[in-house]
């Protein structure tokens, strides 16, 4: 578990599925992101037990409420850690998945010795960029990435951090 200023960051429980589903089934939340939106609680917490198996995608948690998801994936194609993450629309511009990226690159880099990590996100979600702006991230280069099999199609800004 990654504790924060506000927030609280561990791995997802099946009891996260009905918060979670507040923000994965948010056409406004899921405008920019890879994947559909959700339309089934019950896809939902079989996809949180494949999280839990993978290990690899935490919960955001505020007091008892689970307000987002971040995840950090080994990108194959890159040879770096990627960081991904989403927030429940009634939480954002409180700096919460600024915070949230903070800590889990703290504790990547403090506790499993990561020091190299990339992200992306659509040019036209900027905040996002202004997310991982903060955190340090730069932009290494453009391209695109897509959903529903490539039916959309984002330009998109793929950045980069490295820790000395």
């Amino acid at each position: 578990m990654i504790k924060t200023e506000r927030l609280l960051i561990r791995p997802f429980m099946e009891s996260d599925a009905e918060d979670a589903f507040e923000w994965r089934s948010d056409p406004e939340v899921n405008k920019f992101m890879p994947y559909p939106c959700d339309t089934d609680v019950e896809a939902l917490r079989e996809r949180i037990r494949e999280w839990i198996a993978d290990n690899d995608k935490y919960a955001i948690v505020l007091g008892e409420k689970v307000i987002g998801d971040i995840s950090l994936e080994w990108n194959e194609k890159d040879k770096v850690h990627e960081i991904g993450y989403n927030i429940n629309r009634s939480y954002w511009r409180n700096g919460y998945a600024t915070e949230a990226v903070r800590g889990i690159i703290g504790w990547a880099v403090n506790e499993l010795g990561i020091r190299d990590f990339t992200a992306f996100y659509a040019k036209d979600n900027g905040a996002s960029g202004r997310v991982l702006e903060k955190c340090g991230f730069v932009q290494e280069y453009t391209g695109q990435y897509s959903r529903d099999n490539g039916k959309t199609i984002f330009e998109a800004l793929f950045v980069r951090l490295h820790i000395d």
